[in-house]
């Protein structure tokens, strides 16, 4: 019926949360995200990023570890333990490379572990993914 009058509902911007302490790398994210249609919400420490994922409700969360106040392993934990942060999809991206590190991330549930240096079209790969597995989920 809206299409009768020339209304049609706008398709919802995928929405992408970076939480990174390197203003460069959240600059650098945002932009090619949002050249790439999604809508983009920063913090540049983890206490601040909790707040922003409650706040926003992001699709996806880029998620530093290595951070002042509240590092990513934490927020990640803290967000888990919220039920409005228990299905959220979070990348965790970050120079840790180490066994421990990605464990422990994993353990919280991520849904991928991505070590700096990284490639921006193989993260936007990756994020159209999680998108796509959650839409196929949400149907079933």
């Amino acid at each position: 019926m809206f299409d009768f009058f020339g209304f049609r509902k706008k398709s919802q911007k995928t929405k992408v949360l970076v939480v990174d302490d390197e203003p460069n790398i959240v600059q650098t994210l945002k932009d090619r995200l949002e050249m790439n249609d999604y809508e983009v919400l920063t913090a540049h420490n983890g206490v601040d990023g909790l707040k922003a994922a409650q706040d926003g409700t992001p699709d996806i969360i880029l998620l530093d570890v290595i951070m002042p106040m509240m590092d990513g392993h934490e927020m990640l934990e803290q967000l888990r333990e919220k039920e409005w942060g228990k299905t959220m999809s979070v990348i965790m991206l970050t120079a840790r490379s180490q066994a421990q590190d990605i464990a422990r991330a994993r353990s919280c549930g991520i849904d991928d572990y991505i070590i700096k240096p990284f490639d921006l079209s193989e993260l936007l790969e990756k994020i159209e993914n999680i998108i796509e597995h959650r839409k196929v989920t949400a149907t079933v």
